[in-house]
């Protein structure tokens, strides 16, 4: 065999799987296609006080013209809608934290609070009668400016939410992928959060492994209870 020939010993690939082949050893590998740093994903924020999306607070998305996006599209991976005191806040607040693939192929999360998660669970209702979950679908974000009622000084921003069915090859990807990898993000991971809803395949951090203890040691342990 030449041995300056890499050779596939693959035999089959996962849906999210592409063939690397390594160039010192010529070893073919299984790779993924997705980019994921386990518990910390890229993150994109949505900025209630300006309507704005951006990436990490910094880098402002925009279109091809060099302007603030109106609206930002994703679909799901995982996600939950649970209660908690995050970022210091002094409140205890609602929030819905999608996890996604964006467009370079990095494992990336979003998260919305208060009034955009109930917009959220409007756009929920028809899913559940349609027999689908979040993760079945592309869901696009329109922040929408609301002024107070008490203040007409005072305005921000809500999120508007809609949707349309995903690509099926790519909710298998999604699925497969999220299946065998544990999504979370560590910064927002609390053993105080109350959750209301978590997707299938959000977080499964491992269980702990339990031990098989042999006969003797557990003689041992009777006698010393």
């Amino acid at each position: 065999m030449n041995s300056s020939n890499p050779t596939s010993v693959i035999q089959s690939l996962k849906s999210y799987q592409v063939e690397r082949v390594d160039e010192e050893t010529g070893a073919v590998m299984a790779e993924s296609k997705f980019l994921y740093l386990e518990g910390h994903p890229r993150e994109y924020r949505f900025n209630g006080q300006n309507g704005q999306f951006n990436l990490y607070g910094e880098r402002i998305l925009t279109d091809a013209n060099g302007k603030p996006i109106t609206e930002f599209s994703f679909q799901p991976i995982a996600y939950r809608i649970f209660e908690d005191n995050l970022f210091t806040r002094s409140d205890r607040e609602v929030w819905a934290e999608f996890f996604f693939v964006d467009a370079d192929n990095c494992v990336a999360s979003l998260m919305f609070n208060n009034t955009s998660v109930a917009e959220l669970y409007r756009m929920m209702q028809p899913v559940f009668y349609e027999r689908k979950t979040l993760c079945d679908l592309i869901i696009t974000v329109k922040p929408e400016k609301v002024t107070s009622k008490v203040d007409s000084g005072k305005s921000w921003y809500i999120s508007r939410f809609s949707y349309r069915t995903g690509d099926a090859s790519l909710v298998k990807e999604y699925r497969d992928f999220a299946r065998d990898h544990h999504l979370y993000r560590a910064e927002t991971l609390t053993d105080s959060a109350l959750h209301r809803i978590v997707s299938k395949f959000y977080n499964r951090l491992p269980e702990p492994e339990v031990v098989s203890l042999p006969e003797s040691a557990k003689e041992l342990t009777t006698q010393a209870a």
